[in-house]
């Protein structure tokens, strides 16, 4: 009784680290101001664990850096979105990855996500943020990459967090049912 007391206290202590730890990344960041709550159900992950998630999970998969406006203009919507449907958001920043051209993982994540990936200048397959994928037992149920169309790099109104709000519970319902 004693061991799992004790490794309950462990997993409850690493989520609260992660939690503290992604609110005070992305509070302490300049750009759009973001007010992250405390109970929100981040986990950081590396690419060994993103690789996983997304053979073996059901979550939220999110591709994000703090110092990225874009992902900082969904950051709160989507940690909302995750309350409400109490899913798990995953949480794995692509620039924790030393050297992606040689990394087994990384390319792991690539090879798997490459229907959904966005192409860059010389049209190779690239890892951009935020990337958003809803994962049910290993499969992608559906993705959402960057904001808004209207995105102007400000932070979102109203209307458009109800609008990426709503982007996001669609695609949670899918990985719910």
């Amino acid at each position: 009784m004693k061991k799992l007391l004790l490794v309950l206290l462990i997993f409850l202590v690493g989520c609260g680290n992660d939690i503290n730890k992604f609110k005070n990344e992305y509070e302490k960041e300049e750009g759009i101001e973001v007010n992250i709550s405390k109970d929100n159900k981040i986990k950081y992950i590396n690419a060994k664990e993103t690789v996983d998630v997304l053979k073996n999970k059901t979550g939220i998969l999110f591709f994000g850096i703090a110092s990225d406006n874009v992902t900082r203009s969904v950051v709160e919507t989507l940690l909302q979105v995750g309350k409400d449907n109490e899913l798990t958001i995953y949480y794995f920043d692509p620039n924790t990855v030393p050297d992606k051209d040689n990394d087994e993982d990384f390319a792991k994540i690539l090879g798997i996500l490459d229907s959904y990936l966005q192409s860059n200048e010389e049209e190779e397959k690239v890892l951009s943020v935020p990337d958003v994928y809803f994962i049910k037992d290993g499969k992608v149920m559906g993705n959402k990459f960057g904001s808004i169309i209207s995105y102007n790099g400000e932070a979102l109104t109203d209307d458009e967090k109800e609008q990426l709000y709503k982007d996001y519970n669609n695609l949670a319902k899918l990985i719910r049912s």
